[in-house]
């Protein structure tokens, strides 16, 4: 049988795990025994309220791969401060628990900061440290005779003598549970800081720094002096108070990453003045002080950032509104010039062509009427006369409304007030007073656009009182102003008939003029009146608009 010879594929993959796997054991325990002594070193700072080895091991199995957790555990297991093989073993895979938590939620370092992230790391911090607290109330359980005097240096308890068992056993859990919450609480948000990018508008890491140092540096060295020089004090409370004012306002001001210093400079504040003042107050009680102010401040500082992303979206999405509609706007004026430029051509056209063929027409029945005269049919020629001149007539009305000449004879209030708008008016019996206000020069500097539109809605408006409001009197004011570099143009119609806002139609030639409006970048607006309407628009001229010059 013949034997299978490797490829050169295999025998490198061969070769290169025969040469990484020695440095990698390498590197494992040269950083465990580093991790180790890192552990060891920062052992003694617990005395106070701070568990910071269970906050370091956490953020080493957040942040590293799960290859590199072995080595992690064994550190912390070979240096952990408690005696006893089973708090050794349970805490650190407790803490691991934690970080399993916040990996099956997809929460890591480098994700963006929100207010259910940080939320939910502080739910795996808080499983891990309750674990960890029932593990070492069971070995003192267990064991009763190592855990007494622990618990009477550190929480604070009266003898064993003179306290319940259940009391002590509280106290226990409570000092274990808040120690390695606060020790996963200031070291997580470090960890978590440099690998988060910053929310929009908030201020970059090294100024967060430099303002925490300038501003909650002094703030916290304050309570500290005070704390210290009277400590039996009846405004002991106050000055908590007023450093956790001082934390809220900084971290309105920075978003989170003020959270993450503040919560710091609050801590080792707290720590300080236990380690070398006589406090009041119980290390319990300054625990839950400095875990509840400092969860609150971090989840406050997740909402100002979220605040802050969200504000920056709405700008974003208000900047790209307006430029669609600046876009839009751009786009109905093209296709109202391009409206009234066909209009011209066709104008043109029915001149040319119609007028001058209607014209040739006329002429030849002229001609022809001797011969239909001898023919026997005298009277054919004037009928036919007569149906040329209604051909006429009917191309000049199409005339006037494709290209109404008035306006260009007369100008815009010339052609509203003398043209075929009045003509409409008088031969329907509706009373019409036209007037015209503010400066007339300016009607000179109106484009061919805006002033055809402001025409051509006036007549709509005049139109549709003599078709459907059986009004008696109707009233048109023309307005025209200057305003930031910009022309406005203001028409106010009002009539006297039996029109209601209620019973109005989408029709009636509103929708037509409500797009000219918006295509001139105004508005339009309909009152009611007592008895009547009232139809209020205006428009709007640029300066230098793209397309407005005559």
């Amino acid at each position: 049988m013949r034997k299978r010879i490797p490829t050169l594929d295999m025998v490198n993959k061969v070769q290169a795990w025969a040469w990484t796997r020695p440095r990698y054991l390498l590197a494992g325990v040269l950083g465990g025994l580093l991790f180790a002594a890192v552990l060891q070193g920062i052992a003694a700072l617990d005395f106070y309220h701070w568990e910071l080895g269970t906050g370091l091991l956490f953020i080493t199995l957040w942040c590293f791969p799960r290859r590199w957790w072995p080595w992690a555990l064994a550190a912390a297991m070979v240096s952990h401060p408690h005696t006893g093989p089973l708090t050794a073993v349970a805490e650190p895979l407790l803490v691991m628990s934690g970080v399993i938590l916040l990996r099956a939620w997809d929460i890591r370092p480098g994700a963006e900061v929100s207010l259910s992230r940080i939320g939910l790391i502080h739910v795996a911090a808080l499983v891990a440290a309750a674990g960890m607290a029932v593990v070492e109330v069971v070995v003192a359980v267990a064991s009763p005779e190592s855990w007494r005097p622990d618990l009477r240096e550190l929480a604070g308890a009266a003898p064993f003598g003179e306290a319940s068992r259940a009391s002590l056993l509280g106290n226990l859990l409570l000092r274990h549970m808040l120690g390695d919450f606060i020790g996963i609480l200031l070291v997580a948000p470090l960890a978590y800081w440099p690998c988060t990018p910053s929310a929009p508008h908030a201020p970059p890491s090294l100024a967060v720094l430099v303002r925490s140092a300038a501003i909650l540096g002094p703030v916290a060295g304050l309570y500290l002096w005070l704390g210290l020089a009277f400590p039996d004090s009846e405004f002991a409370e106050l000055y908590r108070l007023l450093l956790v004012a001082a934390v809220v306002v900084f971290t309105l001001w920075q978003g989170w990453r003020g959270a993450v210093a503040a919560i710091v400079l609050i801590s080792a504040a707290v720590a300080l003045e236990e380690a070398l003042g006589n406090p009041r107050i119980s290390l319990i009680v300054s625990q839950a002080y400095v875990a509840v102010v400092g969860a609150l401040t971090l989840l406050f500082g997740a909402s100002v950032d979220d605040f802050r992303r969200q504000a920056a979206d709405l700008v974003r999405a208000r900047r790209q509104e307006h430029r669609l509609l600046d876009e839009l706007q751009v786009a109905a004026l093209r296709n109202l010039q391009l409206e009234e430029s066909e209009r011209q051509r066709l104008a043109r056209e029915l001149h040319d062509e119609f007028g001058q063929n209607l014209a040739a027409l006329q002429t030849h029945l002229k001609l022809a009427t001797p011969h239909l005269a001898s023919a026997g049919r005298p009277g054919m020629a004037d009928l036919l006369l007569e149906i040329t001149r209604t051909m006429q007539r009917n191309i000049g009305r199409v005339l006037a409304d494709l290209r109404p000449a008035g306006l260009e004879q007369l100008g815009l209030f010339g052609a509203v007030d003398r043209g075929s708008v009045r003509r409409l008016a008088q031969d329907a019996g509706l009373r019409m007073d036209v007037r015209l206000e503010g400066d007339a020069r300016l009607l000179g500097q109106l484009d061919i656009t805006h002033a055809t539109a402001v025409y051509r809605m006036a007549q709509e408006a005049v139109t549709n009182i003599v078709r459907h409001a059986d009004a008696r009197r109707c009233q048109l004011t023309l307005r025209i102003s200057r305003r930031r570099r910009a022309l406005w143009v203001f028409l106010d119609i009002r009539d006297d008939g039996l029109g209601r806002l209620d019973r109005l139609l989408p029709g009636n030639g509103i929708t037509g003029m409500r797009d000219r409006v918006l295509a001139l970048n105004g508005a339009l607006y309909l009152h009611q009146l007592s008895p009547g309407l009232r139809l209020h628009l205006m428009v709007r001229q640029e300066d230098g608009a793209p397309g407005t010059g005559r």
